[in-house]
């Protein structure tokens, strides 16, 4: 077998640049915070209250860990520590089911749009850092 990465079609423990897994996870940040409000939306009506839960923080942190850790280059294996933070965003959304309804704040449903716009704009920005 070739030494050289590119050609290895095994190659495992490839380095991922910290830009592009921030960047990734910003963007799924992005995705969560938009579908947290279309649902919002439709199950509350236009204009209500955004309520924050323990529920819905875990399926952020989730999100953050899958969009951290779920790049990978076609060539490559998964890492141990890709599949340790994929199963610990796994286990967080099946917890997420048993953690307590409470309110922790409130917020308007434009503002969960506004954070997820900002979120969108924060992972294009960091990903280009990388050309």
């Amino acid at each position: 077998m070739s030494k050289n990465p590119e050609t290895n079609p095994t190659t495992d423990g490839v380095d991922i640049p910290a830009a592009l897994r921030v960047g990734g996870a910003f963007m799924l940040l992005a995705a969560v915070l938009a579908l947290f409000g279309l649902v919002s939306i439709f199950t509350d009506g236009w204009g209500a209250t955004f309520e924050w839960t323990w529920r819905r923080l875990a399926i952020v942190g989730a999100a953050l860990l899958v969009g951290a850790f779920s790049t990978q280059r076609r060539d490559q294996r998964g890492s141990r520590e890709q599949i340790i933070a994929l199963v610990l965003a796994l286990v967080l959304i099946i917890a997420s089911r048993a953690l307590p309804n409470t309110v922790l704040t409130t917020m308007s449903q434009y503002v969960v749009f506004l954070y997820a716009v900002a979120a969108g704009l924060c992972a294009v920005i960091i990903r280009r850092t990388l050309r």
